[in-house]
């Protein structure tokens, strides 16, 4: 394999996006595209795979309906990521890892690989998913709560004529319109929500005497990075850089 062809083709599939990019064992992780996952058809993932022919694949599915078809796709060269791989590199202390879900592991296993802990690492897509390691570097558990988007369809949708709301535009937290207000709304609740479970948390994980360093990670995450009441690390490409890290004790690789 050339130097300038990257080593890993890095697949995220979510809940509501599957993202892609690529890496190579050291140096930037390249985010190479996105589509909503309803859209990640046999045939898609066959276009995909016929793409990045020469590159070995490291995988993160919270839907377990589309693993078999990649697993298809790129047959002999895929390592799906999941709570008894061996390559995670994690130690644990959670009665089921198995039933982690990948993005949350990958996440997790950066912060560890750093030794950036106790961590709390908050992850801000269609769910809000905080993953906790405590100060000996185990995961030790984590909430999962609503995610902003999810918040905002489940208002529209259980309420009458209300607009489509643009979550992306910075609010106005006096509301001079119903969009407005729906949108401070959502908003302000997805930040007071994060950070009483963040207050929670710490305190659970104050016997170790140690402030845990929060990572915050997803699409959602740019609306808590100035509005936490304590420093906070934003690593927009974690769940990414996690999967290079697996993909490299995975396959060994040496580039």
């Amino acid at each position: 394999m050339s130097v300038s062809t990257p080593s890993f083709l890095l697949i995220d599939v979510g809940n509501t996006r599957l993202k892609w990019a690529t890496a190579q064992s050291t140096g930037p992780v390249r985010v190479a595209g996105e589509i909503a996952t309803l859209k990640a058809t046999r045939a898609w993932i066959g276009s995909l795979a016929k793409k990045h022919s020469k590159h070995r694949v490291v995988l993160s599915s919270v839907v377990p309906k589309l693993v078999p078809s990649l697993q298809r796709a790129f047959s002999g060269r895929l390592h799906v990521v999941t709570g008894i791989s061996s390559a995670l590199g994690l130690s644990f202390d959670y009665p089921k890892p198995a039933e982690l879900g990948a993005d949350r592991l990958a996440a997790a296993v950066v912060a560890h690989e750093e030794k950036q802990w106790p961590a709390i690492v908050v992850s801000c897509g269609t769910a809000t998913a905080f993953t906790v390691l405590d100060a000996k570097g185990r995961l030790c558990g984590g909430v999962i709560a609503p995610g902003l988007q999810t918040q905002l369809a489940s208002l529209i949708g259980a309420t009458a004529q209300l607009p489509e709301i643009d979550l992306k535009k910075t609010p106005r937290y006096l509301g001079r319109s119903t969009q407005e207000a729906i949108r401070a709304g959502v908003i302000l609740n997805f930040q007071g929500g994060v950070k009483e479970i963040l207050r929670r948390v710490t305190s659970e994980l104050h016997g170790h005497r140690r402030t845990p360093h929060i990572i915050l990670t997803g699409g959602y995450a740019h609306h808590l990075a100035f509005e936490l009441d304590q420093p906070v690390t934003l690593r927009p490409l974690l769940v990414f850089e996690g999967l290079r890290i697996i993909g490299v004790r995975a396959f060994k690789e040496t580039l």
